[in-house]
């Protein structure tokens, strides 16, 4: 049987023009060897799997190389290269410090480097995960590495830059390598799946990349797991299945459905998520970076921002031009204000359903182009004509009547009390409750097309609703969590010691028992205030804060009471007393 060789291992670059996405190091490594200006300590750093290691074994190769092209790279024939292609080059050590991190392993290293190479120019030692040597090992480590002989050089490899000690770093030549690209990942990703004879699509390529977050070496970890579940063919919907991760398709619909004011749709668009084995979070995050890059795609100048296939960019830009950027800033405002909280929450599901209708209330009439409307036509009966507005309105608008009271007859030198606006009793599209957007009235639905039209915005009225107590609970106990996030402790268990009591139509009252928290509420009672007004959605709401009275309700005791109390539980106490003539 033929041994199998992982793709990570199999292309691992030899050439300094063969690594990917590396060209500021690589560039400058090369000018270094060319101008012969080596340093003796270098200090690669940066995320796993993009080419630290690897960056670390060219370099050695090519200085030890006899005979160097002149584009720098190596031969392949002297004894230097073969004994390096072999693995068992005698002047490239490595070192892994996650093993070898006491004083004792260093003390071995000093003692090697002691020794000159008997093939080639330099010995090269390659330490690493540097960063799990020990603070000693550190210490002896340093005089070594600041004035090593002539023909040593080092090379430390570390993906936790900031556990080096200063006094090393200030030793080295520090190189920090940069995650990968998308588009580099993918088009690498292209180049090995031709060798290896997989027909992959672009869009599977370019998720794989995704998926691997700017590590080459995850990238071709992933590819080697769906070559090996696809055969000889790589397709998007196999990458989407077997990596776990969310189809784009998800996103647009949802973003369809918010654009059409379709709180339903869009709910039943999370519970597929939710049904599909998806983590709610996860949905969150990525419907954030949706509207990221809707965000994006609708400027030239920062269309390379996004990190999509070129599948995808038709889509977006179709999508993004029927989307305003003041509802694309609130969407991500919603997501991020979610994504905040959602780990505390006790109805994490709840939330992101609250945040989706939120959305097709706020996105309401703001839409950069028409959208088709989902409310069933106005009947004939029910329009009123009138030539006036006929010629302004459209035909299915129904026009508001406004009823003014004529003046009234006023004495001289009495004054005149300023009159009180009547209220309609309509409330704006804006601020629609959950329960009458997700089944709305005819009534309802009247008024939502009325507020369609500039200037037919009803007046807001909330002096019929009631307060929704399990809102109030959920909203009270996510301000009380955001505080305790914010490292106000004491606050925190002010606002959780007693829950708020409806005591009204439009009011809520708070028991505090002492000063402590009286002080507490006193300062945050405005700002607390204002929160509950926004996510109940009602500006009339009034909280009032009541101190409890102090009551001692510890019962007193003499002694002969603690006495009498212990003899019952216990008779053999009045025997003792009587015999040894006690008194209490």
């Amino acid at each position: 049987m033929e041994r199998y060789v992982v793709s990570a291992r199999k292309y691992r670059p030899v050439l300094f023009d063969t690594v990917v996405g590396q060209e500021h190091v690589t560039g400058t490594l090369k000018n270094a060897i060319r101008n012969k200006h080596v340093a003796s300590a270098f200090l690669f750093t940066g995320p796993r799997g993009v080419g630290k290691t690897t960056c670390a074994r060219i370099l050695a190769r090519t200085l030890n190389c006899e005979n160097l092209n002149d584009d720098l790279s190596t031969c392949g024939e002297c004894p230097s290269c073969k004994s390096f292609d072999d693995g068992h080059s005698l002047n490239i050590f490595e070192l892994d410090a996650a093993s070898n991190n006491s004083v004792e392993d260093i003390r071995n290293l000093i003692q090697q480097v002691q020794i000159a190479p008997q093939i080639g120019n330099k010995k090269v030692y390659i330490i690493d995960e540097v960063h799990m040597l020990s603070q000693q090992a550190f210490n002896a480590f340093l005089k070594t590495l600041e004035e090593p002989p002539s023909y040593a050089i080092f090379i430390l490899a570390t993906t936790e830059k900031h556990k080096i000690l200063p006094t090393i770093l200030s030793r080295c030549q520090v190189f920090d390598f940069r995650r990968i690209t998308v588009t580099d990942i993918a088009k690498h990703l292209a180049e090995i799946a031709v060798k290896e004879g997989v027909v992959a699509e672009p869009l599977a390529l370019h998720t794989i990349a995704q998926k691997a977050d700017g590590g080459l070496r995850d990238a071709l970890s992933i590819f080697d797991q769906l070559a090996s579940f696809g055969g000889d063919k790589l397709t998007y919907a196999d990458v989407v299945k077997n990596l776990n991760v969310l189809d784009h398709e998800h996103y647009f619909t949802i973003t369809d459905n918010l654009l059409k004011r379709d709180a339903p749709g869009a709910l039943m668009a999370f519970n597929d998520v939710l049904f599909q084995g998806f983590d709610g979070h996860l949905f969150v995050a990525g419907l954030a970076r949706h509207f990221r890059d809707l965000l994006v795609s609708q400027d030239p100048r920062t269309i390379p921002l996004m990190e999509v296939g070129q599948e995808l960019e038709a889509r977006y830009a179709d999508q993004a031009a029927r989307i305003t950027t003041d509802q694309l800033v609130t969407g991500l405002d919603r997501m991020s204000a979610v994504d905040t909280v959602y780990k505390s929450s006790k109805e994490p599901r709840l939330l992101v359903e609250v945040a989706l209708i939120q959305l097709t209330r706020d996105w309401a009439g703001r839409s950069a182009a028409p959208v088709a409307s989902t409310q069933p036509a106005i009947p004939a009966e029910k329009k009123k004509p009138d030539t006036a507005l006929a010629a302004q309105q459209p035909a299915a608008i129904t026009p508001v009547v406004m009823n003014v009271t004529p003046p009234q007859p006023v004495q001289t030198g009495t004054p005149v009390p300023a009159p009180t606006p009547e209220r309609t009793g309509r409330r704006l599209a804006s601020s629609v409750s959950i329960r009458e957007h997700l089944a709305p009235s005819a009534k309802q639905e009247e008024t939502i097309r009325l507020a369609d039209v500039p200037g037919n915005e009803p007046e807001r009225d909330d002096t019929k609703r009631e307060i929704n107590a399990a809102l109030l609970q959920k909203s009270w106990n996510d301000y009380a969590t955001a505080r305790k996030h914010e490292g106000k402790n004491s606050l925190h268990a002010t606002l959780t010691a007693y829950q708020p009591v409806i005591t009204g139509q439009r009011t809520i009252s708070l028991t505090i028992v002492n000063d402590v928290q009286e002080n507490y509420m006193r300062e945050e009672r405005p700002t607390l205030l204002g929160y509950l007004r926004r996510e109940m959605d009602m500006p009339l709401l009034e909280l009032s804060v009541v101190k409890a009275e102090a009551k001692d309700l510890r019962p007193r005791y003499t002694p002969r009471d603690k006495f009498k109390i212990m003899a019952d539980k216990n008779p053999a106490l009045l025997t003792l007393r009587d015999q040894l003539d006690l008194e209490i």
